[in-house]
């Protein structure tokens, strides 16, 4: 009766060492499973070198950009090169090379509007307001002054307007437009742009006749980013989505710089972190998480789900590109169109899991894999795979301990920062490291004592030369070391054993793994 291990699986704590499937590990530290044989992660590569440790990383072109804090970083949703910094300070757009405060101050001071000359028709006056804006060399534009006063008008009369502000320092405006009333014939008063001028706090004359009505004023409600506002994420249609407490907010359409407050969704409980899948947020909170659906901030709907599982960490919060996951004090929690499932449930219990202390997740994705790093509540920190793509999910290891993770969704490639370094995480230019899988206990129905060993090697490409190191254990103790591969082995005899397993340390891909009694029982 050999034991012969084929389509090599990873760790699955929850289920006793004894009682695992044959394929499954009790130890798969620095391995990929993708194809049923068992191969080394690569060495990390250095991708930049840093003078400072960093908690956020962030590929820009072919810059990198770091932070010493936890901050949300989004591109444009436009077709300029820029970027939106939430949880640094107050909100920022770096452009060019520049950093701004995302707010685009409004001028606080209204107009004073009056008659040149002349005196208004009486049977055919009508009363008109002014207002004006601040527009920035992103072509940003303020929300309006207070309107001015109301000015009783006749054609052909020119007004004087007044009390023109220059904004403060700190935002690069370059332009004002001004801003006219006019009542439509059911009533209803509208402004209209009829001048864009250099910012300047010289008065201006609307003369009679020159200054035709244009597009309606767009920034009537473009209320500026809260100052605490966090947790920046992109959506379709041009849409952000950020939070401040409870609060949900959402940016106007194309316009990162306008969060209009008549969009704010509230939850009940405290927002932790969000995710997009679709056209829909996932809201994790410290409480029952939500999902948020629509394609316009105005028809944003809110879905509590009545599931119990809090968001424990932010920085937890991945997208899988099908969902999104995070941690939970449960396990692991996958949140899609169906719903909130917890999809480590027969992967680890809630023990195991909580002595990963999973409020310190740092993750990110690789492969459709959840990537975490870790520090446990006792031993080294560490990094976590979680390989939900089978149909039974497992675990693997290995030794990084990533302070902030970053996936370049272009390249598909994920990057850490660990110490003073930011590294290319299984890189495809780096040599193989060694990896070490251990194989479940192999509980026979009497003692016995195997004679031959086989195991299926190929080296990897970038090796130097192929390493492989076998250690056959018996009743929990070692009986032999092998390094030969791809023939026979003979084993030490004079023993009998009941419990078997195989620990495997390589560098090179291991397709089978086998236990007989002798050679022709391996060949059958």
């Amino acid at each position: 009766m050999a034991i012969s291990i084929t389509g090599f699986g990873g760790e699955i704590p929850r289920v006793e060492a004894r009682l695992l499937a044959n394929s499954a590990a009790q130890v798969a530290r620095t391995v990929k499973l993708e194809d049923g044989s068992i191969a080394p992660l690569r060495v990390p590569t250095l991708a930049k070198a840093l003078s400072s440790t960093a908690l956020t990383i962030f590929l820009d072109g072919d810059d990198w950009l770091t932070w010493q804090a936890v901050v949300s970083v989004v591109p444009a949703p436009i077709a300029e090169d820029r970027l939106y910094v939430t949880g640094d300070g107050a909100p920022k757009v770096i452009a060019a090379g520049a950093t701004y405060p995302l707010a685009v101050p409004a001028p606080s001071r209204a107009l004073v509007a009056s008659i040149q000359t002349g005196s208004p028709d009486p049977e055919l006056s009508s009363t008109i307001l002014y207002t004006y804006t601040w527009v920035t060399t992103l072509d940003e534009e303020s929300e309006p002054a207070p309107l001015s006063n109301a000015l009783l008008w006749s054609e052909g009369l020119n007004v004087v307007l007044s009390g023109f502000a220059v904004p403060p320092a700190g935002r690069p405006i370059d332009r004002m437009r001004i801003y006219r009333s006019q009542t439509s014939a059911l009533g209803e008063t509208l402004l209209y742009l009829i001048k864009e001028r250099a910012v300047s706090a010289s008065g201006f004359t609307d003369l009679a006749g020159e200054n035709d009505i244009q597009e309606q004023l767009p920034s009537l409600d473009y209320n500026a980013p809260p100052a605490n506002l966090s947790g920046l994420v992109p959506m379709p249609n041009g849409m952000m989505a950020a939070f401040v407490g409870k609060k949900l907010y959402f940016c106007e359409p194309y316009r990162p710089h306008a969060w209009p407050e008549k969009y704010i969704l509230t939850m009940d409980y405290e927002i932790v972190g969000l995710g997009v899948f679709g056209s829909a947020v996932a809201v994790m909170t410290r409480g029952q998480p939500y999902i948020v659906a629509g394609t316009a901030p105005d028809t944003m709907s809110m879905e509590k789900l009545e599931v119990n599982l809090p968001c424990v960490s932010a920085r937890g919060i991945v997208d899988l590109g099908y969902s999104i996951a995070y941690p939970s004090p449960e396990g692991l929690v996958v949140i899609n169109t169906s719903g909130a499932q917890l999809v480590s449930r027969n992967l680890i219990t809630r023990d195991q899991w909580q002595r990963l202390k999973p409020a310190s997740f740092v993750a990110s994705v690789h492969s459709g894999r959840y990537v975490t790093s870790y520090t446990p509540i006792s031993g080294p920190a560490a990094t976590l795979v979680i390989d939900l793509s089978g149909e039974q999910p497992f675990i693997t290891h290995a030794d990084a301990h990533a302070t902030a993770m970053y996936y370049d969704i272009e390249t598909s490639r994920l990057f850490y920062a660990e110490g003073l370094e930011i590294l290319e995480w299984d890189a495809l230019t780096a040599a193989p490291d060694m990896f070490t899988w251990r194989s479940k206990i192999f509980a026979l129905a009497g003692h016995v004592n195997f004679s031959c060993f086989l195991a299926d090697v190929e080296q990897m490409a970038g090796a130097d030369t192929l390493s492989f190191t076998a250690r056959i254990i018996a009743d929990g103790r070692q009986v032999a070391s092998v390094q030969t591969v791809n023939q026979v082995a003979r084993l030490p005899s004079g023993f009998l054993a009941r419990n078997w397993e195989i620990e495997v340390q390589s560098n090179a891909k291991v397709t089978a793994l086998a236990l007989a009694f002798s050679p022709t029982e391996l060949s059958a």
